[in-house]
């Protein structure tokens, strides 16, 4: 086990399915392995570097296989600040973290509930903490009335109005769980000024009231994105990152953008770069950000 886990340390640009698919059959001998890599980051995150990838095919793994000391561990790297949270999690840390809380749930609420609600850590980080209690609820892990009180909670009571992405994700999470409860508060905090209008608009969640609870409940019950980590190969084996075709493409664009900057600064031409942060609307018009859009 050692020998096949040493072989997916780094991104070769090929997808381990053999691998995985031997760690997942004797995933009794690999746990401890797989548990493992996540404390060394959780201790030395400093030693990781973008072509390690093992850390994340062990985050999926230890997700379906239910292993709940995964749960205190993630909580812990979520609180990384976050450049380190880009370097070690990528587009994982909004695509699968949030559903990896939810799967090892191990009923600590109160510890979901402090990253949530610490102003100090990552937006994105903290929407995850949104995530994970909308589809416990929508699993039946946790009562739905007890986390649409928590998050009228946290709209009336313990709101940063400077957070508006996290604002945004909040209003969401109430939208998904149908709003009816949350409705007046919501509106207070649109009227406010203080929630991201490109993630949700007021309208979209007025649009969730013209259908019954149940309806919206069952509708997201039956959406992947709200379901348990069941299926690591499936959740990882299209990522762009072991598309050789697709890398190659990357490399080709790259290769132009320096291109055309060489140019220009062969012509004398004055050069204006604007930097686009990853919280920042896309330049391309889709009205996402941009960390979720182009700058994938």
């Amino acid at each position: 086990m050692k020998q096949i886990i040493e072989s997916i340390k780094y991104n070769n640009g090929t997808f381990p399915k053999d691998q995985l698919q031997q760690i997942i059959k004797r995933k009794d001998e690999a746990i401890p392995f797989l548990l493992e890599i996540v404390e060394e980051v959780v201790h030395h995150p400093d030693d990781y570097d973008e072509e390690r990838i093992d850390h994340l095919y062990a985050l999926y793994l230890l997700s379906q296989f239910r292993v709940k000391e995964l749960f205190p561990l993630l909580v812990k790297i979520l609180h990384f600040p976050e450049d380190k949270l880009d370097l070690l999690l990528g587009d994982t840390l909004t695509e699968g973290t949030g559903r990896m809380l939810a799967t090892v749930y191990n009923g600590d609420l109160e510890t979901l509930q402090q990253l949530i609600e610490n102003t100090e850590l990552d937006e994105f980080a903290r929407g995850q903490g949104l995530s994970a209690l909308v589809i416990l609820a929508l699993n039946g892990k946790i009562e739905r009335e007890r986390i649409v009180t928590y998050f009228e909670d946290l709209l009336t009571e313990k709101l940063s109005d400077e957070h508006y992405y996290f604002n945004a994700h909040l209003v969401s999470c109430c939208t998904d769980l149908y709003p009816q409860e949350s409705y007046d508060s919501i509106k207070r905090v649109y009227a406010k000024g203080c929630v991201d209008t490109m993630v949700i608009g007021l309208k979209t969640v007025e649009r969730a009231l013209e259908s019954t609870k149940e309806e919206t409940l069952n509708k997201y019950r039956n959406n992947p994105y709200f379901k348990f980590i069941e299926d690591s190969i499936a959740e990882m084996n299209w990522w762009a990152c072991f598309d050789k075709d697709e890398k190659d493409e990357q490399f080709l664009w790259e290769d132009e953008l320096e291109e055309d900057a060489y140019q220009l600064e062969s012509s004398n031409q004055p050069i204006k770069v604007d930097k686009i942060g990853r919280n920042d609307p896309c330049p391309c018009g889709s009205g996402r950000k941009y960390k979720k859009c182009c700058g994938k």
